[in-house]
């Protein structure tokens, strides 16, 4: 019945047309638009990006200063949570010793299977998953099964070689994206959509879907538009369908809006795949921390920086730090010394230590003092600064300073209190990690095909692991990430 029923929907899907899903896709954006404000807000303050106010920026003597506080949280926050590598717990499916040797065997397969992932990678896959939590709060990270991916691309004419190649560090590919480019439909059941979007060359897209980008290359030719250089490829996916769809474009930096534009050269949007679901679930491993007692997705989300985000409290501080600095280097050069009389033939002579200057009879010369900085701008961003440190990570986390003289049990205290407060962080981390061992499973599932790892175990360096699907049941098993 459930087969049926899905049957069913899939071929109402079908029959509609591509600017069904591009509706959908537009509504996903423009629900999440609020949230990738606050995203963008959250990258500008890791990368430090900051322009000064019109006011400020038009005056000569104005030196921009940007703070780098929001920066050293984040970053403290890093070290801190991936310092230690993560601990995979598979809880056994009954009580007896044969279902816990079958979850020790896995516990040990599924952390091959990560490390290998992880090998591929530029990036390290913790340090990505732990700066996507404490940089926006959310995690989206797409798990792929390299055989079943060569199999798909082989059959629609795609290169492979790249994939193939990909299979010496393993069969899964783990990939963390931005999740400002990933929206996600959630029930109160789980995610039931994911929409990923990104601007890629037009040859690399030509080249991995082959046939399947026959519409694009035959569009590419007809326009005769050197120009047209990147495609704004967007990919739907939900329980039952799968929908790809290219939008032409001149320019790489910026991703064009789902529907398109129809009065662009490149059209409203061309089809690349529609095809059905039939893996039975979403692969990506997509979490939220936050909370969901708020209706908008900006507040649903607490990253590391949601209280200097929302009061502006790092604009604040660069002003306040622009100013104080701009006022040191204008006065930097000021004048030194005073000369009164009737005309200005006093001769000083900054030679050897020492010398002496003339002063003609009528006039005097005195000495200036050096400007002061102004104490009140050096306050309020001493206590701008002491606010973001509040409002994100003590400063003993991030710089290892403390007073001499501290007691151990006090310093560690501190510490530990300070760790704590990354708590939800390290949780989201956990539950995403957690979420990804078990999309390996069910790909596994899915493939039917008995698999190899290798273990480290106590009298038994370099262990084989078969893992056989016929002894899997992903939705029964629990697995435990810290």
């Amino acid at each position: 019945m459930r087969g049926a029923a899905g049957g069913h929907y899939f071929k109402e899907e079908s029959l509609r047309k591509l600017q069904y899903f591009q509706e959908k896709a537009r509504s996903m954006v423009q629900r999440d638009s609020k949230r990738d404000e606050m995203f963008r807000a959250m990258d500008a303050m890791w990368q430090g990006e900051w322009a000064l106010p019109q006011k400020l920026a038009s005056l000569r003597w104005i030196h921009k200063v940007v703070s780098t506080d929001p920066h050293d949280a984040v970053r403290a926050g890093s070290r801190v949570l991936s310092a230690i590598a993560p601990r995979i717990k598979v809880y056994p499916m009954g009580d007896n010793r044969g279902s816990r040797a079958q979850a020790d065997k896995l516990e040990r397969a599924l952390g091959w299977f990560l490390k290998q992932a992880a090998g591929r990678r530029r990036g390290n896959i913790l340090r990505d998953i732990i700066l996507s939590a404490l940089l926006y709060d959310e995690v989206a990270a797409q798990v792929l099964f390299l055989p079943t991916q060569i199999k798909a691309v082989k059959a629609f004419g795609g290169d492979i070689r790249k994939l193939e190649s990909a299979l010496a560090y393993g069969p899964f590919a783990i990939m963390v994206r931005n999740p400002r480019h990933v929206h996600v439909s959630y029930s109160d059941l789980m995610p039931e959509a994911v929409l990923l979007k990104r601007v890629m060359p037009v040859s690399e897209v030509l080249g991995f879907w082959g046939k399947k980008a026959q519409r694009l290359k035959n569009y590419l030719g007809a326009s005769k538009n050197p120009e047209l250089k990147y495609v704004s490829v967007y990919d739907y996916m939900d329980l039952n369908s799968r929908v790809v769809w290219g939008i032409l474009q001149e320019d790489g930096g910026s991703i064009s809006p789902a529907m398109g534009d129809p009065d662009a050269e490149s059209g409203a949007g061309i089809e690349i795949l529609r095809e059905k679901n039939d893996l039975g679930f979403l692969p990506w491993a997509v979490k939220v921390g936050g909370t969901n007692l708020s209706d908008s997705s900006v507040h649903q989300r607490i990253p590391l920086l949601y209280s200097v985000f929302q009061t502006g409290q790092w604009d604040t501080q660069n002003i306040l730090e622009t100013l104080i600095a701009s006022e040191v280097i204008a006065y930097a050069a000021a004048p030194r010394l005073k000369v009164e009389g009737p005309t200005d033939a006093v001769d000083v002579d900054y030679g050897e230590p020492g010398r002496i200057a003339y002063v003609p009879p009528g006039h005097q010369l005195s000495k200036l003092g050096a400007p002061e900085m102004d104490q009140s701008l050096m306050m309020i961003s001493d206590r701008i600064s002491s606010r973001i440190g509040k409002s994100t990570i003590p400063r003993v986390l991030q710089t290892g300073d403390f007073p001499s003289g501290t007691a151990f049990a006090t310093l560690n205290l501190a510490t530990q209190s300070g760790v704590k407060s990354l708590n939800p962080y390290r949780e989201l981390a956990e539950d995403v990690i957690g979420e990804i061992l078990v999309q390996m499973l069910r790909w596994i599932k899915h493939h039917d095909e008995a698999l190899v790892a290798f273990g480290q175990r106590k009298n038994h360096p370099g262990e084989q692991i078969y893992v056989d699907a016929k002894e899997i049941d992903p939705n029964r098993m629990v697995v435990d990430v810290e």
